[in-house]
């Protein structure tokens, strides 16, 4: 339990640390989901990712930040979920491995 807990904390970090960077915020639906998670209003965040997503929907970093958001919320089949649609858009491996590692924790559950 603790080290869920841990891991939360870590995604939530990162969430929060990092956001900005993976989109360039160039996006005034990911501007306004940062802004969002950034004073803990995450289900506003989920809100604004989703309006990001209806204009890209095949963007595979708004679905990594929509199941890291997931994995904070502890809303565990809906980061499943977030997940597997960033692999499916992915064009970097990279996040396609750490979806994977997320995937494998998630599945542990």
């Amino acid at each position: 339990m603790i080290k869920a807990s841990i891991i939360k904390l870590y995604t939530l970090m990162f969430l929060l640390t990092f956001s900005s960077a993976l989109f360039g915020q160039s996006d005034n639906y990911l501007k306004r989901a940062i802004s969002a998670m950034e004073v803990g209003l995450f289900e506003e965040s989920l809100k604004q990712l989703n309006n990001a997503l209806k204009n890209e929907p095949k963007n595979a970093q708004i679905y990594k930040l929509k199941a890291l958001l997931y994995e904070a919320l502890s809303e565990n089949e809906n980061s499943i979920l977030a997940w597997r649609d960033c692999i499916r858009y992915a064009k970097d491996q990279e996040i396609i491995n750490e979806a994977n590692i997320h995937l494998e924790y998630l599945n542990g559950f």
